[in-house]
């Protein structure tokens, strides 16, 4: 046995050789429909999976280079300092009130009560600011302007228990604090 394969060997042969050119070759295909059966699987669990959320977009309204002379300072404009010690309400000039923080918390009700006092006494004024200190989480910012947007109220003459939402201040400006 070991003579015949020498023999093989020294003809100047392989014992490959032979599979490899008895074997015709066939031009490769690509198959495609396993493919497009795994994307169909894939988006469609992509689309069951995804998590769609509601993203809301605040208008800004930043005045303009080209307006004609100096606006009249407005009678009440309130300021809203967001610190890292709690809330201090100013009309600009003088401090209105401050809120400290209750248990490490922001106490976010009694602004908007204070917010909506406010409202009350001088219901044409729809401008505030909110200024916040550089530590202040942005979460923070995003909580006050809500609070002194709108809050829920009794509703007049309905059911007992029912609210209806009242407008207070829906003009917001936001800064830094000073």
């Amino acid at each position: 046995m070991s003579a015949t394969n020498s023999r093989s060997f020294a003809t100047g042969g392989s014992l490959l050789q032979g599979s490899f050119t008895n074997r015709i070759r066939k031009p490769t295909e690509l198959m495609l429909v396993p493919m497009i059966d795994i994307f169909t699987v894939l988006v469609t669990f992509l689309l069951m999976t995804a998590v769609f959320s509601r993203i809301t977009i605040l208008q800004l309204n930043l005045p303009s280079a080209d307006a004609g002379g100096a606006p009249a300072p407005p009678q009440f404009r309130l300021e809203v300092i967001v610190r890292e010690a709690g809330f201090e309400l100013t009309n600009g000039d003088a401090l209105i009130a401050a809120v400290p923080k209750v248990d490490g918390q922001y106490d976010f009700k009694t602004l908007s009560d204070l917010a909506l006092q406010l409202k009350r006494e001088y219901p044409d004024v729809d401008d505030a600011s909110v200024l916040m200190e550089r530590q202040v989480k942005y979460d923070y910012l995003i909580q006050v302007m809500d609070t002194i947007r709108s809050t829920k109220v009794p509703a007049e003459g309905a059911a007992p228990g029912s609210t209806t939402t009242l407008e207070m201040f829906t003009h917001i400006a936001v800064g830094e604090a000073p």
